[in-house]
């Protein structure tokens, strides 16, 4: 029987196996077309789906074993390998006056950097790299979160598909989409859902601070406006 640290590392194993299985599986999705058009690259193609869905369920059936979900197939966040324990979740600046504002990125740096600005401010934060904790973080901590900062890159899933698992926890969850490389095309449907807005990277603490602000004061006169209505 492995130790607690065995246990660990193959968690981080399953999961970095997941994230290249997801590479690959992207890949062959990009071949898919030229491979049908001749008859020996189909077989070949088909090949590849076959040991890819094999490796897909190796590495479901360890992680299932580990205490984790068991179904690491692509197409949704909420499918994924063990998280961390929700109640080591940490709100930096728990004290502060502002929002609470929720960044889901995976780079270490950028999340600590943003936290500095935005607790620098007033702000609560809350910061996640991993995009499947992050909807376990969301779930416990959505009736206090008043604005999410989404990075589009993430790993296995992108941000698109983040953020329709986070509307299906949330439906009216307040999500501003964060990156330096976006497909046009999946920021238009995000915006016809309820997306706020999009801040590019890298961008200055100005530039953040103005647009949270922005953000969150235009939300804020939406509820007062239906508020009046009703």
């Amino acid at each position: 029987m492995p130790d607690s640290e065995d246990n660990q590392w193959l968690q981080v194993s399953a999961n970095d196996l997941s994230n290249l299985l997801q590479v690959i599986t992207e890949s062959s999705q990009a071949l898919q077309n030229i491979c049908e058009q001749h008859p020996d690259g189909k077989k070949y193609y088909g090949f590849l789906r076959n040991g890819l869905e094999r490796a897909r369920n190796v590495t479901a059936n360890i992680v299932a074993r580990l205490g984790g979900v068991a179904d690491v197939s692509a197409g949704s966040a909420s499918r994924t390998a063990p998280v961390a324990p929700v109640s080591e979740i940490v709100i930096a600046n728990p004290e502060g006056e502002r929002e609470l504002i929720f960044i889901i990125d995976d780079e270490e740096m950028v999340c600590t950097l943003a936290s500095e600005m935005l607790t620098n401010a007033g702000y609560r934060v809350a910061t996640v790299t991993d995009p499947f904790r992050a909807l376990v973080v969301f779930e416990k901590l959505k009736a206090d979160i008043s604005l999410v900062i989404l990075d589009f890159t993430l790993p296995i899933v992108d941000g698109a598909e983040v953020f329709e698992d986070l509307r299906k926890i949330k439906p009216s969850v307040a999500v501003m989409l964060s990156s330096g490389f976006t497909e046009q095309e999946k920021v238009r449907s995000m915006l016809a859902k309820g997306l706020r807005g999009f801040l590019p990277k890298p961008y200055s603490e100005e530039r953040l601070l103005t647009q949270v602000r922005t953000t969150l004061d235009t939300i804020r006169a939406e509820k007062t406006g239906e508020r009046r209505v009703l």
